[in-house]
């Protein structure tokens, strides 16, 4: 009888070492991979926001000149930078935004990995490239919780939103043109999931982009009761010194606003505090300011430290269970 027990005791012994294994190699495993991290490099102001929200800002070497950050990372300008310049830096993984300078060429020459994600035309767009660059960088659980949070957020935002009767002019150029975004365009679709009524919607661009001309004529003959501004393209705020423009409603009523030009050409997490910003501003709002990108960087960084903690909870509880079932097996022989 006694024999027996033993022979318990020690299969249960044998059980939980081969559980305390699993849980070590587990974590020998993730450090591994912690310790032979990426070298990228970000040529995008959106994919270098992103790549930080999902927690692998440790892996950039080089950012484009525009980015944020407060690590010694080198600043790169995107425009002239050449594949050769970019080699120095050793990088495993280079994302860009735009092919300037034959940056793509140059980058397939010298057999440097690459991934080109153009700007989202939507959100399904914005969507599809955070999975993607958490799949490149070893993110890809971040990138489904932040798209997940995401989706929910832009839902909430959506179903919320109540304005009557808006006419919006959206600015995105001015000293070489006026420049407008139509139904293509990101923000045009955002305007267009709440309702807002762009002027420019149907105006024809002919190279496709998105974001036609629009005469100073069609501006005031469209006489919008918001206006938006989403550079810094103007010699100043008061847009009642542009000639005819003090007629306009929105003029008038001072209902014009002007937002941040990274908030206003990115494409990433902070998409949804783009999308919260236009319906604030739609129902004649304060603009909120950057909320969401700063809660999911808070969000997803908490849940990796949970998920740690979660694995030396784990072990320590079956030390104790190993030690316990010794303690057994004294106590029957």
């Amino acid at each position: 009888m006694e024999y027996q027990s033993f022979l318990v005791v020690r299969k249960e012994i044998m059980k939980y070492k081969i559980l305390i294994l699993a849980a070590l190699i587990t974590m020998c495993t993730g450090s591994e991979e912690s310790s032979i991290e990426q070298r990228v490099v970000s040529l995008s102001t959106t994919h270098t926001e992103v790549i930080q929200v999902l927690g692998g800002e440790s892996l950039l070497v080089g950012v484009d000149s525009f980015s944020e950050t407060e690590l010694p990372i080198k600043k790169i300008d995107a425009f002239t930078v050449t594949a050769e310049e970019l080699l120095e830096l050793n990088p495993d993984l280079v994302v860009v935004a735009f092919d300037f300078n034959g940056i793509i060429e140059g980058l397939e020459s010298l057999e440097i990995n690459y991934a080109l994600l153009p700007p989202a035309r939507d959100f399904d767009d914005v969507y599809t490239q955070i999975e993607e660059i958490g799949n490149l960088i070893n993110k890809s659980d971040e990138s489904l919780e932040l798209v997940s949070a995401m989706q929910s957020d832009v839902e909430e935002i959506i179903q919320n939103f109540s304005s009557e009767n808006t006419t919006v002019f959206h600015e995105i150029g001015f000293t070489y043109g006026i420049y407008t975004i139509n139904e293509n365009s990101f923000i045009g679709e955002i305007y267009n999931l709440l309702g807002i009524n762009n002027v420019a919607n149907l105006k024809e661009d002919p190279f496709g982009s998105g974001y036609p001309e629009f005469s100073e004529e069609e501006v005031l003959a469209s006489n919008p009761n918001l206006i938006v501004v989403g550079h810094s393209d103007y010699l100043n705020k008061d847009l009642s010194t542009r000639v005819g423009w003090g007629e306009i409603t929105a003029v008038q009523s001072g209902n014009v606003f002007f937002l941040d030009e990274n908030l206003a050409n990115n494409w990433g997490a902070s998409t949804v505090d783009l999308l919260n910003t236009l319906s604030a501003i739609g129902q004649s709002q304060e603009d909120p300011g950057i909320v969401y990108s700063n809660l999911y960087s808070e969000e997803i960084q908490n849940s990796s430290v949970f998920e740690n903690n979660i694995l030396y909870l784990v072990l320590f509880i079956l030390i104790g269970l190993v030690a316990y079932s010794r303690t057994s097996q004294k106590e029957t022989v």
